[in-house]
């Protein structure tokens, strides 16, 4: 899933959940969300096919993801874009691949890494149509928030 819908996620459950239990379960929706179908490609090959739809994706996420949290703060809701971040958390883990990756050409092992491997493999839903149901999943979470 994209940035946009972690954060919009963990806000909407900052709303509704008392902030302790909320934060918790922000970080648990990272991984429900990203085991259902989303934006993405299927392998390493695929994606470099299309790098410049996935940089113009990844960058119009990032802008929304700043409008919204722009948003929240005016809002007052700093406690719930907290918890949007946290709901992110589990990515920041692919940035790191990400540069590694597609700039250096090198990655350390993950084989005796658990967690990636868990989050690696919850991912087989990764597709292009996946985009569809981020944006219909987006526009009901904003309209959730409101």
């Amino acid at each position: 899933m994209t940035l946009t819908n972690h954060l919009l996620t963990g806000a909407i459950l900052a709303k509704v959940l008392p902030l302790p239990l909320a934060i918790p379960l922000a970080f648990a929706s990272h991984f429900i969300l990203d085991a259902l179908p989303h934006f993405g490609f299927v392998n390493l090959e695929e994606r470099t096919r299309h790098n410049k739809v996935f940089g113009v994706v990844i960058l119009l996420d990032c802008l929304l993801s700043v409008a919204l949290s722009t948003w929240l703060i005016g809002r007052g809701h700093f406690q719930w874009l907290v918890t949007g971040f946290v709901a992110f958390s589990p990515d920041l883990v692919w940035i790191y691949r990400f540069i590694a990756e597609e700039k250096f050409g090198k990655l350390r092992p993950t084989k005796g890494n658990r967690f990636i491997q868990f989050h690696i493999k919850i991912q087989r839903y990764e597709r292009v149509w996946g985009g569809f149901v981020e944006l219909a999943y987006a526009v009901g979470a904003f309209l959730a928030l409101r």
